[in-house]
């Protein structure tokens, strides 16, 4: 009887340890050298290419891009990469964030240099559910603050350029 307590215990802490285990974000940010602002991510995009693997992360190549909406403006250069991977990986966020010179050599971001911002969605013109997350980053306003709030004309910058790609991909009615 004792051993058939025992059998029954381990298997029910097994079992515990895990529904316990938390999911992990685990991507690889490679983020273009000296930029700050905001970064944008799209999945399920068509026609692009899927993510890639790297030693158990998910690569995103950010390309740095300018909004006309606010050419001459501190803010009118951001980060975006599209891919037709269908969705993020959602939970606690175990990310890596390197700066990459024209040489490929990276160059390991600080966390409190990095301020996470906000993951939703919306349905494409094709009918598709594309979603996205934003990230923002810095190399001049490091610090508890920045990796809390992110910079308020960053949180500017996110608005416009969300409004810029809601009104591009996004079905309207």
């Amino acid at each position: 009887m004792k051993k058939y307590m025992i059998l029954v215990m381990s298997i029910l802490f097994l079992a515990g340890c895990g529904f316990n285990k938390q999911e992990t974000t685990k991507n690889i940010f490679l983020i273009p050298e000296g930029f700050e602002g905001s970064i944008f991510t799209f999945y399920n995009m068509p026609d692009e290419p899927a993510l890639k693997k790297e030693d158990g992360y998910t690569v995103i190549p950010v390309k740095e891009k300018t909004l006309e909406d606010l050419k001459n403006t501190e803010i009118s250069q951001y980060g975006v990469y599209f891919t037709s991977t269908k969705d993020m990986i959602y939970g606690v966020v175990n990310d890596q964030y390197y700066y990459v010179d024209e040489n490929g050599k990276r160059k390991e971001i600080n966390e409190q240099c990095i301020s996470l911002g906000s993951n939703g969605g919306f349905t494409g013109k094709n009918g598709e559910d594309i979603k996205y997350s934003v990230i923002q980053v810095t190399s001049s306003s490091c610090g508890p603050s920045f990796k809390e709030n992110g910079r308020n004309d960053f949180n500017a910058q996110v608005n416009h350029v969300g409004k810029y790609y809601f009104q591009k991909l996004a079905k309207t009615r």
